[in-house]
């Protein structure tokens, strides 16, 4: 179903929700979420610690060092079941590998800087 075939008080409502996702930032050591300013499109990082071992037993749980997963799309809509009839959400809709002024989105940086550095290139973010 597109968006223009559903009812207009949802139309309404979803407008709405995405129309406040633009101040809704988190930037702290472990995540990265971005929205543009009309709520359409999102950059998602979040690190992953990965363990350590050798080949005499020894183990460290995060002594592998870290990496930043990244996804970016756009925001797009899904139905949701409820107990009458059906509502609808907000949810990451497609992802893409490049930005619309051609910045190459890597699955995967080592740093956060790294991830920030690939926002600003995108230049649709508020940072």
């Amino acid at each position: 179903m597109k968006f223009n075939e559903l009812p207009i008080e949802t139309q309404q409502r979803l407008k709405e929700e995405r129309a406040k996702l633009s101040v809704k930032i988190i930037n702290n050591a472990y995540e990265v979420l971005l929205y543009n300013q009309e709520g359409t499109r999102f950059l998602s990082a979040r690190r992953h610690q990965s363990s350590w071992q050798d080949e005499k037993g020894n183990y460290m749980p995060f002594g592998g060092g870290s990496e930043w997963t990244i996804r970016y799309g756009c925001v797009g809509f899904a139905r949701k079941k409820q107990v009458i009839g059906y509502d609808y959400e907000l949810v990451c809709g497609n992802l893409y590998s490049k930005s619309s002024n051609g910045t190459i989105i890597p699955n995967t940086v080592k740093t956060k800087k790294e991830v920030l550095t690939i926002a600003k290139a995108i230049g649709i973010f508020n940072l």
